[in-house]
């Protein structure tokens, strides 16, 4: 139980932690209004600024996949969406996103407190 709740935990953190540099890097794309979906995905294949979090990202949805099979669905998916959220919010500020508001921060607070009793819950 231990090992697939650090495994979630990785995923979270994998997922969190690409998704402010796939914002960016999408938000760079040239846009063609002709060729619109090819070119995008050209431009996503060709950009390695894109290329490197989608891989990192999608490592961690390949770990949440096997994690599955060991853990509780009612417990890995809080787990690893919060703390996914929580990744988000922490890498977007570093990397010069706008700063979480004080709401965002309560409830950043209320969601790892969350997560915490469903861990402990479960361990009972």
């Amino acid at each position: 139980m231990e090992d697939s709740i650090f495994q979630l935990f990785i995923v979270g953190i994998l997922w969190g932690s690409s998704n402010p540099f796939l914002k960016a890097a999408t938000n760079k794309v040239k846009r063609n209004k002709i060729f619109n979906i090819i070119s995008e995905v050209i431009d996503h294949l060709t950009n390695w600024h894109y290329l490197i979090p989608f891989l990192i990202n999608q490592s961690g949805s390949l770990l949440f996949y096997f994690t599955l099979k060991y853990s509780d669905i009612s417990l890995a998916v809080p787990i690893a969406n919060g703390v996914s959220f929580v990744c988000t919010s922490i890498v977007g500020t570093l990397i010069g996103e706008e700063k979480p508001k004080l709401r965002t921060i309560v409830g950043i607070l209320f969601l790892l407190f969350g997560i915490f009793c469903l861990i402990i819950d479960k361990k009972i």
